[in-house]
């Protein structure tokens, strides 16, 4: 078996692991907040983590930016399942989410002298955060204030990569979420004025800029992505 599948494989398993280990952080970390199921079982939360494992590993492939991806898909697994449930981001999860991303891109930036790449995730990090910042003041029933924390580290993760998949990644934050506003409405599970979380779409659009950057951005955002 070639070595990239390999790693494809080890990586799905170790998603599959990660999922119940990073629920179990959370608990000790978080005592108050009950993670019991929110409407899917738990089981398809950690098949749903290997197999963003493995398309991180199919995406990177063997390198030193790998984990700083893995980390971010468990991050990421978590804090949308509380968001899902509690309709909240804690600091407590995503100032450690920034702090350690950064630590991994750092790694990565060293060993393969990619400061620019650094520069531009920072700033974007910043950039992200000020944008949903200025959301959340003009429409504050619309954004919460755990969104705009949580911008930052998506803004840093998506920065790492280019500038490009940073526009990218909000912009796709934000189609989800009207998608996923609109399919809750129309079958019924949500009024128009119910709050829907959005934590969970904006982490959806980070992967999606992340996986598959090339292929929808030149849909969406041909002048950034030509063909």
């Amino acid at each position: 078996m070639p070595p990239a599948a390999l790693l494809v494989i080890a990586c799905a398993l170790l998603g599959l692991a990660a999922a119940p280990a990073a629920l179990l952080i959370t608990r000790r970390l978080l005592p108050d907040i009950e993670l019991g199921h929110v409407r899917w079982h738990a089981r398809a939360g950690a098949i749903a983590n290997g197999v963003l494992f493995g398309a991180m590993a199919w995406r990177f492939g063997w390198s030193w930016v790998l984990p700083a991806y893995l980390f971010l898909c468990a991050a990421g697994f978590v804090l949308s399942r509380i968001d899902l449930q509690h309709k909240l981001l804690p600091n407590r999860l995503v100032v450690p989410t920034l702090g350690i991303g950064l630590g991994l891109l750092l790694m990565d930036a060293g060993m393969n002298q990619r400061w620019g790449n650094l520069l531009v995730a920072v700033i974007g990090c910043a950039a992200t955060f000020v944008i949903y910042l200025i959301l959340a003041v003009i429409s504050p029933r619309g954004m919460g204030m755990g969104d705009v924390k949580l911008s930052a580290p998506l803004g840093l993760y998506l920065g790492y990569l280019s500038i490009g998949h940073l526009i990218l990644g909000i912009a796709l934050g934000f189609i989800v979420g009207a998608v996923t506003s609109v399919l809750l409405v129309t079958g019924g599970f949500a009024g128009r004025k119910t709050a829907v979380p959005f934590g969970p779409s904006m982490f959806a659009g980070c992967l999606l800029a992340v996986l598959w950057a090339a292929e929808v951005g030149r849909i969406l955002l041909p002048t950034v992505f030509p063909r």
